[in-house]
């Protein structure tokens, strides 16, 4: 599926020159952290700032600029919510968490995993061993998670839906945020070429994927904000049909 269908959200010409090149609002409040490899999502709620997924290790600085940016400071954040385990959504989360004491939100399998720095096995054989060999991330506290549940509603940004999506990882989690509508999909879906499901070489269970990106498309977000890939919003019902089409003929 091509991007025809949907607007694709661009920092304006200014602000790629400015301390927020890497940072533009995608709904009130909220924003895209481009982090390179991977996205992180930061949110200014009545409790305090709000983050979702930690990208690439040694990436805590571009959250502090970021941050700073806004007019806030590191112990401002006080929620880190975790999508799945992957070094490249997690590697930076050790520093994050220890700085600034945040809470960090995980399933129950990647709660035993941050612990360990250990990230899931769903990868080609050859990648997995370099992950788990060479890519290590920093270890978080026990005491530091909360364990989330498919079903439960947080209390961040007018209630934040808990989605189990397993299929990239076994254990994925995303967030649905209604009152903005921002699907915080993490692999469960990906923008890297319009919207399209986690590929199948890089997927623990793609006949599980499939389901839970049809589960995702069904809530009709107004925007996706997705681990890879630019933030996409304007959506239009054929558009989701054509993908709810395309996942289930395959």
């Amino acid at each position: 599926m091509g991007r025809g269908a949907y607007n694709t959200l661009h920092p304006t010409p200014h602000a790629l020159h400015s301390p927020l090149e890497q940072l533009l609002e995608i709904q009130p409040h909220i924003y895209w952290l481009n982090g390179g490899s991977s996205n992180f999502y930061l949110a200014i709620d009545e409790g305090g700032l709000l983050l979702v997924d930690a990208g690439m290790p040694r990436r805590e600085k571009l959250v502090w600029e970021q941050i700073a940016a806004l007019g806030y400071r590191p112990t401002d954040l006080t929620r880190i919510l975790v999508t799945h385990a992957d070094v490249d959504h997690v590697g930076s989360l050790a520093a994050i968490q220890q700085a600034t004491g945040a809470k960090v939100y995980a399933g129950k399998e990647t709660a035993v995993l941050l612990p360990n720095g250990r990230s899931p096995k769903h990868m080609p054989w050859f990648a997995q061993i370099i992950i788990d060999t060479f890519m290590r991330y920093g270890k978080i506290p026990a005491d530091c998670i909360e364990i989330v549940e498919h079903g439960q509603t947080l209390p961040f940004l007018g209630g934040i839906q808990v989605l189990a999506t397993p299929g990239h990882t076994l254990d994925h989690i995303s967030y649905f945020a209604p009152v903005s509508g921002v699907l915080f999909a993490g692999d469960a879906l990906n923008t890297r070429n319009g919207l399209a499901a986690t590929p199948p070489a890089i997927s623990a269970d793609m006949t599980a994927a499939k389901r839970s990106a049809i589960q995702l498309l069904e809530l009709a977000p107004a925007t996706f904000a997705c681990g890879h890939g630019t933030p996409l919003s304007g959506h239009s019902t054929d558009t989701l049909m054509a993908l709810f089409n395309e996942l289930r003929q395959d």
